[in-house]
């Protein structure tokens, strides 16, 4: 990963999240969340950043986002592109030295009985993909453009594991973006 990178800044705040009308609410504090938690609702933020500050960067240097940092969008899906001639897209994504992304998401109960295992949320993402060391005259939203998210999840959980299934649509974009409005995900932990 690029945590191990000397020639790479990461950082991950915790932002506060603000909690109207629960009770007997429980605070819990991790490395990359802030999470208010009770009986009904779990409520989750998290921003996430990186820089890579070193000169002339290689693409397989550079950051993309996909659905593990921002819902919503395929791998490789947002930030800087190259164009060509009337609006051809040349289908590689260019990644980009600098992104933040801040997700905001609640868990809660659908009202089905707790052996089905099933729960809801719903979330909304918001982030940036942005910034090159060197460009032509054909590569577009090397500046950056912010684009945003909003989207459902069911959390089932299964004797393989939990799985959730976000279902996003995207409230802000870009012509050539690619989205992904469907995404399948399974955790274990160890």
């Amino acid at each position: 990963q690029f945590l191990s990178r000397k020639s790479v800044s990461y950082f991950s705040e915790s932002k506060t999240c603000l909690v109207f009308g629960l009770k007997e609410t429980q605070w819990e504090h991790g490395p990359h969340t802030q999470v208010a938690t009770n009986e009904e609702v779990l409520l989750k933020g998290t921003l996430e950043g990186g820089v890579l500050n070193y000169g002339d960067s290689r693409v397989t240097d550079r950051f993309f986002l996909g659905s593990a940092l921002m819902r919503g969008f395929e791998p490789g899906g947002i930030g800087p592109r190259e164009i060509v001639g009337e609006g051809e897209v040349i289908n590689d994504a260019l990644g980009g030295n600098t992104f933040a992304v801040l997700r905001l998401e609640a868990e809660f109960s659908l009202g089905l009985p707790e052996e089905y295992g099933v729960d809801g949320g719903i979330f909304f993402d918001v982030g940036n993909l942005w910034s090159l060391d060197k460009i032509n005259e054909n590569v577009i939203y090397e500046d950056g453009s912010w684009r945003s998210v909003l989207g459902a999840s069911l959390f089932w959980k299964t004797p393989i594991g939990p799985l959730r299934f976000n279902f996003s649509r995207p409230l802000q974009k870009e012509t050539f973006d690619r989205e992904q409005n469907f995404d399948l995900t399974i955790r274990t932990q160890f």
